[in-house]
C-alpha cells in the first residue's frame, strides 16, 4: 500500500494537469418529485469557473449559467436578460427542477475532488476485497470529514463524500473512465444527495481536455444585464 503522501500526491498532480474541459453531457435529475433529463454543453477551467447551458429536446436554450470570480449569472432566454443573485436559484429550480450549488462542486465535474488543498488526510486503508484504498481526511478550514475512494489499481479517484457533523450531505461517484489524449478521464458522474433523496447524473460526450476557450466564453454581453 502506497503512503498517504503519496496517494494525494498523485491525486493533485492530476488535478493540477487538467486546467480545462468542454463536453457536451446528457443529464438526469430524479428525486421524490423529479425526474427529468437534459441535453447540456459544460465548460469548466479550474476549480473556480463553469459556464453549463441547458438545451430542450428542440436544441433550444433554456438556460445559460454561469459562475466566474465567486458571483453566479444567468441568461434568461425568455427575458431575454441576465439575472444574478437569489433570482438565479429560482430560475434554475424552474428550468432542472434542482438548485446546485456550483461553488461546492465545479472540481467534481473535471473529475476532481472538491477542495483538495485543503484536506488533511487521517487514515488509509483497504476495503473489504482490497480493490480500493479508502481515505479519511478533514477539511482544515471547515472541520468536515471528507471520504475519498481511489481504485488500487489505476490509482484514479471513485467516489468522494462529504460529512458536517454526524449529516452526510453529499456523495459523488466517478465510472466509465476512458483515454482522451493522455488522460484517463470519468465518462459518467453521479452526485447524490441524500438529505433530499436527489440524484444528478452525467454522461459525457464529445470531451476536450486543455484546449483552451474563447476569450468571452464566461462572459455576457453587458447590455443584457438588467
Amino acid at each position: 500500500m502506497p503512503s498517504l503522501v503519496t496517494l494525494l500526491s498523485l491525486l493533485e498532480a492530476r488535478q493540477s494537469g487538467i486546467r480545462d474541459i468542454k463536453a457536451f453531457v446528457r443529464t438526469k435529475v430524479s428525486g421524490d418529485s423529479l425526474n427529468q433529463t437534459f441535453r447540456q454543453a459544460l465548460f469548466v477551467q479550474g476549480n473556480e469557473t463553469i459556464r453549463v447551458e441547458t438545451y430542450n429536446l428542440f436544441r433550444q436554450v433554456l438556460g445559460v449559467i454561469v459562475y466566474k470570480g465567486g458571483k453566479t449569472s444567468m441568461y434568461d432566454p425568455g427575458a431575454n436578460r441576465i439575472v444574478r443573485g437569489e433570482e438565479v436559484w429560482k430560475i434554475m429550480r424552474r428550468v432542472t427542477g434542482n438548485q446546485l450549488d456550483f461553488r461546492q462542486y465545479i472540481s467534481v465535474f473535471s473529475g476532481g475532488i472538491p477542495r483538495l488543498s485543503h484536506l488533511q488526510a487521517k487514515v488509509l486503508k483497504w476495503n473489504a476485497d482490497q480493490t480500493t484504498y479508502q481515505i479519511e481526511t478533514v477539511d482544515q478550514e471547515t472541520g468536515e470529514q471528507v471520504n475519498v475512494e481511489i481504485d488500487a489499481y489505476t490509482l484514479l479517484p471513485k467516489s468522494v463524500f462529504l460529512l458536517r457533523g454526524t449529516q452526510e450531505i453529499y456523495r459523488v461517484y466517478w465510472d466509465d473512465y476512458r483515454k482522451v489524449d493522455q488522460w484517463d478521464f470519468p465518462h459518467k458522474l453521479v452526485i447524490k444527495f441524500k438529505a433530499k433523496n436527489e440524484v444528478i447524473k452525467v454522461i459525457y460526450s464529445d470531451l476536450f481536455i486543455n484546449q483552451g476557450f474563447a476569450p468571452d466564453v464566461f462572459d455576457f454581453a453587458l447590455g443584457l444585464f438588467n
